[in-house]
């Protein structure tokens, strides 16, 4: 539940960890409203130089530590209510993003959210959508240093999300090496651009939108070249290509005579232009305009109205409850049970409880698949799916939950999470297999049994329902031995 505005409003944070900029934006959520106080900006290009793994770049890595230490420093300065990191493309995809969250974590004290690419998207909509009005079809570019992002939406609501591999960082490093230009390498950067933008240009295009709008620093520094610093207006197509081809001149990017232009920003100038030309033609874009909000004002406008984020997560679940067929009495049944169970052993923190939901909610997902190795096949699905609101740490955890709400534990190793410690996630997925044990077959006929915790051992009081119900008997034994390998004693009476 969001905490109440005071009289001076709550003072929120939020950091965007990106694959070219770190953002910093500090704002006061009153009345209803969200007011800008600080923002800072810092060109790290994280994704630079990182090798054919994704593994991030020690200098790049120490360059993004030493822009997290500044911004701790202004954070310290001045009270805030309450704080979100997100990470998008870079760490994302590096196999060494774990050393680079530890050593970040210890600088700022607080966790961050590696997001998936979608809910990148989603986000960068929401930042937009919440700060101007959209009332027709719109598309919505990001350019970043890995990715780019493109949506489609109406008002509030974002219909159509993707998050291509292509960013002016990567391209950059891929098409203009050492900052060498010629009309050649422009055109295979185009090129290679709208070849990723197929896999969508089609459903698009059918989609259909009456505006577009471009966000971040790359389409920034874009429009304001080609309008002379105004970033009122518009920028077409012809535009566009009149300065790619202005670009192409130059034997190298430091040659640029845009000297408003920071070093690193001219350096990823002619990547961020070929994507933008890419999506103009793929698209049939007929002109784009400049808007100052993105992924930092999405993140801020979610933490002024926490209730938004959970709407999110909600239809995201009911949604996946739909598309799969499932039986949503049955999992509420299992939810009320496995919630019941939790609290009466006091196993964990109250504001755990809506993972118990989730899960409880998502248990059968696999049953789309095959009823043999549901637990598998749900675990399968939950990880490889987009979930709208749900950062991948959260995707990890309910894939976890899913993948062994059954049958044996040999194995089973909780995920290394900041969202929670090892113990935490056990006390959820305990519940959660005891109350889908015992509604098992759909067997709600059972009253719920006391359950109390000591130390590591479960005690169920079941009185005489138990005495009556000899398969119920046999599957707890079952399940007493399933938890042995988890270091847990069951008993039952």
């Amino acid at each position: 539940m969001t905490p109440p505005d005071t009289p001076q409003g709550r003072i929120l944070a939020a950091i965007d960890l990106g694959s070219n900029s770190f953002h910093l934006g500090i704002a006061r959520a009153l009345d209803g409203s969200i007011q800008p106080m600080h923002r800072m900006k810092q060109r790290v290009q994280l994704a630079e130089e990182a090798d054919e793994q994704g593994n991030l770049h020690p200098e790049a890595m120490e360059r993004g530590l030493e822009c997290l230490s500044q911004f701790s420093q202004r954070l310290t300065e001045m009270r805030f209510d309450d704080i979100r990191i997100v990470a998008t493309y870079a760490l994302r995809q590096a196999p060494n993003r774990r050393e680079f969250i530890r050593q970040a974590r210890e600088i700022l004290d607080y966790p961050i959210e590696v997001i998936s690419g979608r809910e990148e998207a989603r986000l960068i909509y929401t930042g937009v959508s919440q700060n101007q009005s959209l009332p027709f079809p719109t598309l919505v570019i990001d350019i970043g240093g890995g990715s780019t992002e493109l949506i489609i939406g109406q008002g509030h609501e974002p219909r159509q999300m993707e998050s291509l591999n292509m960013g002016c960082v990567s391209y950059q490093s891929r098409y203009f090496t050492d900052s060498k230009l010629s009309p050649k390498r422009m055109r295979k950067a185009i090129l290679a651009a709208e070849q990723q933008l197929e896999k969508l240009q089609q459903r698009y295009l059918r989609q259909g939108f009456h505006a577009a709008i471009g966000c971040s620093g790359t389409i920034k520094a874009i429009a304001s070249i080609v309008n002379d610093g105004d970033l009122g207006q518009p920028v077409t197509l012809e535009q566009l290509e009149k300065l790619a081809k202005r670009i192409v001149e130059f034997d190298h990017a430091e040659q640029l005579p845009f000297d408003h232009l920071a070093e690193l920003r001219r350096k990823v100038l002619p990547s961020g232009l070929a994507i933008l030309i890419a999506c103009f033609r793929q698209l049939e874009i007929q002109q784009i305009e400049f808007s100052e909000h993105a992924l930092r004002e999405g993140v801020l406008s979610e933490l002024a109205d926490e209730a938004l984020h959970q709407d999110v997560q909600k239809r995201t679940i009911i949604s996946l409850q739909k598309r799969y067929q499932l039986d949503r009495l049955h999992s509420e049944r299992v939810f009320a049970s496995a919630s019941q169970l939790y609290h009466q052993a006091k196993l964990g923190p109250k504001k755990h409880k809506p993972w118990l939901h989730f899960a409880a909610a998502l248990h059968e997902i696999g049953l789309q698949i095959n009823y043999r190795g549901i637990h598998k096949h749900g675990e399968y699905i939950l990880t490889n799916s987009n979930l709208p609101g749900f950062t991948l740490e959260e995707q990890q955890l309910l894939a976890f939950l899913v993948r062994w709400h059954r049958k044996k534990l040999s194995g089973c190793e909780p995920p290394k999470l900041q969202l929670m410690d090892k113990e935490a996630i056990l006390a959820l997925l305990l519940p959660l297999r005891l109350s889908v044990l015992m509604h098992l077959g759909r067997r709600h006929h059972i009253p719920l049994p006391q359950m109390e915790l000591k130390k590591r051992t479960l005690r169920l009081t079941f009185g005489d329902n138990l005495k009556e119900d000899d398969l119920l008997a046999a599957d707890l034994e079952m399940e007493r031995l399933h938890l042995e390998e988890l270091g847990w004693n069951l008993e039952w009476r």
